[in-house]
This record gives structure tokens, C-alpha cells and sequence, in this order.
């Protein structure tokens, strides 16, 4: 999908281009660090150019210096003395031009890159005292440390542009899965509005074409037929907007503190008329005093589903049950109990997806697959639990809540 193609792009862009400024300001500053404690540990500059001073600054008790030599020039800036042991096979001209450029300068101290001498000069009678300090050493650790840092930093560079790769697809997998789903939500709306829209038009047309020929009797079952086709609309949209509500609003919103005993035993009420005009029964089993914080209205709704799924799904003279009884610390497990076909582990996956409907038939008239979806959410709203479960020629759908007892109902 290119919208998710589009994500993956964005999130490694944005991840790598942090990544980049913080391995270029983590090794800027290591090149600082570098920096300094190359310039700290160069030889500091003899403070004069007497011969027992240079002794004395390279004596065996000190610690071992990079090598130096020094230059003394007259008036006319011509070199008329070398000290030190460092370099002294270059040729009078090359220690001329050396200090033509030294005296140049700008700076009393500073570095010839170009012969990778660091120089320092003060004036010494008519003339000038210059003093050289080999700095190649000092390069080539800088050189070989930037070396080193660069091709670290690429290195880190990679495995970072790998992982975010690898991670943008962790990332976006929710995304696509919501999208996937959104698209097969939009699909079965679809598919499920398409009939009777189909049957509205057809009845409209015969009563458009034939309205004056036909009978009453005709007529009105035309009529019947638009009229109950509408119904089973307006029932589908106000189904597919509870479950829109339910999945974007905000979990705590509407949630106050309940007797969940009294919600279970009101709605087993309601039902029971219902189970016994179809040639069914209804238990109930319900602990008394069991609190929770929840949206009153939605848990009926919850109720009224799971019930009503049973009704729906449990044959003649058969015997359901609810059950509302405490499992554990602030637990409380609600179980609907009824006999029927067995639902398969493959089916209890998907059993609470949208529009799935075990038979697979979409004209059977028992609703059309969003009931299941509807209750998920809710108790998902709640932090519940449901699940479902098949043995015995018995179907049990469960929720476990987060619940308070008697006791701390007042909390």
C-alpha cells in the first residue's frame, strides 16, 4: 500500500536525520576533546634559546618532548645561528626561507602547514629568536583520528538507516492493519447495504409501474417490503455508528462508579421473557454488591448483546445461563452460557471481527456481524477482558472486569 509505503519513508527520514545530528554533534565534540589534548601535550616553548635551558628542558628527568630546533636572526633577518639537534642537515637556504615565512607572519605564534612546524618568535637584540616545534606528529594523530571517527560514524550511520528500516515496518504494521480492516469494514458496509437498497428500488419500481393496475394487497406488501428493508438500514448505520463512537472515544469519558450486580440482574430480567415466549430458559447466577467505575448505558448495551446472541444462537427447549461471580483480587468474571452449535478455534479468532458471522451467510436474517464488534469495544472501553470458548456442546462468552466490592464502593 502506498500510504503505508509513504510512512515507512517518513519515519526513517525523520529517525535518520536525528540520528545524523546526534552522531555529528557526538563526534564534533570528540574532535574537540581530540583537539585540545593534542595542542595541550605539544612542546611548550623553550623560554630561551641558552643551550643549558635546552639541556635542561630535554634532561633524562623530564618527561620526553617532540623534537625542536631554534633559529636566531639579526637585523637583516638573515640567520646567524642554529641550536638544537632537530633537522640540522637542512641547507642554509631552506633555513632562510623558513624564517622569511616565520617573520612574515602575522602571528608572533602560529604553524607552517606547509612544513608542519609550529613556530614561535620573540625579539632577541636587533634581531629575532624563532623557535620549531614539529607538529607532524600531531597531524597525522589528528588525520588518523578524524580517519577513524569518519568511517565510525558511517559505520553507526548504517547500522542506524538498517534498524530504523527494520523498525518502520514494527511501526507501521498497527496502521495497516487498521487500514486493512477500515477497507473491509467499508467492503461488508457495503455489501450488506447493497441488498436492500436493492429491494427498496425493486418494490419502488413495481409500485411506480404498476401502482395504478396492481392490487391493494399488492401494494401494500410492495410497501411492507420498502418499509422493512429501511428498517433493517436504519438498524445497520446505528450499529455501524455505535461501534465508530465506541472505538474513538476516550476511555474514561462517561465512566462513574455502578453496581455491576444490579446491571447483570436487570438486564437477565428483561430477557427472561424473551427466552421463555421462544421455548427457552434463562438462569442467572449473580454475586451481590460488585462495583465498578463504567458507562452504565454501555455495560446494558454489552448485556443486551450477549444475551440476546445467546437467545438467538441456542435451539428450542434448551436451557441458557448468566453468571456474574467474583474470580479474584477487584475481578469479577461475567459468563453467558448457552448450548449450541460448537464454535471452532479458528471461529472464536474471529468471531467478535466486524461482519463475521460463523455460518458465513449474510441472509439469515440474525443480524448482520457487528453485535460481537460492538461488545469487544465496549469492554475494551472498560479495560475488560472477553473472550470465548467452546467444549462440551456448550458456548461460553466471558468478560472479566476490574471491579470494587462492597466495602470500597464509597472510595
Amino acid at each position: 500500500m502506498k500510504e503505508l509505503k509513504r510512512l515507512q519513508v517518513k519515519f526513517v527520514v525523520s529517525t535518520m536525520v536525528m540520528v545524523s545530528l546526534i552522531i555529528g554533534l557526538a563526534f564534533l565534540a570528540i574532535g574537540y576533546v581530540a583537539k585540545t589534548m593534542v595542542e595541550q601535550s605539544a612542546v611548550p616553548f623553550p623560554a630561551s634559546a641558552e643551550p643549558q635551558n635546552a639541556r635542561e628542558y630535554f634532561s633524562p628527568d623530564r618527561e620526553a618532548r617532540l623534537p625542536y630546533f631554534i633559529l636566531i636572526t639579526d637585523g637583516d633577518q638573515e640567520v646567524i645561528g642554529v641550536e638544537g639537534q632537530y633537522r640540522l642537515e637542512a641547507e642554509d637556504e631552506f633555513l632562510s626561507l623558513l624564517a622569511l615565512e616565520s617573520l612574515s607572519a602575522a602571528e608572533d605564534e602560529g604553524v607552517l602547514e606547509r612544513y608542519q612546524l609550529q613556530y614561535s618568535r620573540r625579539p632577541v637584540g636587533g634581531g629575532y629568536q624563532i623557535t620549531y616545534v614539529d607538529a607532524s606528529v600531531g597531524n597525522a594523530y589528528k588525520d588518523h583520528m578524524w580517519s577513524v571517527l569518519g568511517l565510525t560514524g558511517a559505520a553507526v550511520w548504517a547500522a542506524f538507516f538498517v534498524i530504523s528500516c527494520l523498525l518502520s515496518r514494527w511501526v507501521v504494521a498497527p496502521v495497516g492493519a487498521s487500514m486493512r480492516r477500515e477497507k473491509q469494514f467499508v467492503a461488508d458496509a457495503s455489501h450488506e447495504l447493497k441488498t436492500p437498497l436493492t429491494v427498496i428500488m425493486a418494490n419502488s419500481q413495481l409500485l411506480e409501474e404498476n401502482g395504478k393496475e396492481a392490487s391493494d394487497e399488492d401494494r401494500r406488501r410492495w410497501i411492507i417490503n420498502i418499509r422493512q428493508e429501511a428498517s433493517d438500514m436504519k438498524h445497520l448505520v446505528e450499529e455501524m455508528l455505535t461501534l465508530a463512537r465506541n472505538e474513538s472515544s476516550v476511555h474514561t469519558e462517561g465512566r462513574e462508579l455502578c453496581c455491576l450486580s444490579d446491571i447483570v440482574t436487570e438486564s437477565a430480567l428483561s430477557f427472561e421473557s424473551v427466552f421463555y415466549q421462544s421455548g427457552k430458559e434463562l438462569v442467572s447466577q449473580v454475586d451481590e454488591d460488585v462495583y465498578m467505575k463504567g458507562d452504565e448505558k454501555q455495560l446494558h448495551q454489552l448485556l443486551k448483546i450477549l444475551l440476546e446472541n445467546a437467545w438467538k444462537y441456542s435451539p428450542d427447549g434448551s436451557r441458557s445461563s448468566i453468571e456474574l461471580a467474583r474470580s479474584g483480587k477487584k475481578k469479577t468474571r461475567l459468563s453467558i452460557s448457552n448450548p449450541g452449535e460448537p464454535i471452532s478455534q479458528k471461529e472464536q479468532k474471529l468471531v467478535f471481527d466486524r461482519f463475521y458471522r460463523a455460518d458465513g451467510s449474510r441472509s439469515d436474517g440474525k443480524g448482520y456481524g457487528l453485535g460481537l464488534a460492538i461488545a469487544k469495544t465496549i469492554a475494551e472501553k472498560h479495560k475488560a477482558r472477553i473472550q470465548v470458548e467452546s467444549s462440551g456442546g456448550i458456548n461460553r462468552f466471558s468478560v472479566e472486569f476490574h471491579t470494587v466490592f462492597h466495602a470500597e464502593k464509597t472510595l
